[in-house]
């Protein structure tokens, strides 16, 4: 279980069984819900703006920013051809 303090920088998609697909910061989520959510709470409160429904079918982290910043801990040298 993930907790939203632990992945303040990223933020959360979610697919909703109507097709829209919402993204939202997390450091948002935190100033509603507190940073000791648990990402699968979150989840289940949502609901869609399109549709207005909880039909949530699926959620994702991701990371929005600099690629620069997230090559970082992957040891995958920057001048690696084979990307």
């Amino acid at each position: 279980m993930i907790v939203l303090r632990s992945i303040y920088q990223n933020h959360l998609v979610f697919n909703c069984l109507c097709g829209h697909v919402g993204k939202v910061a997390v450091k948002d989520l935190m100033l509603k819900y507190g940073g000791d959510t648990f990402v699968e709470a979150v989840e289940k409160a949502a609901r869609c703006s399109r549709c207005k429904g909880k039909n949530i079918t699926s959620t994702q982290i991701i990371y929005i920013g600099s690629s620069e910043l997230a090559m970082s801990s992957s040891h995958t040298p920057k001048d690696n051809k084979n990307l």
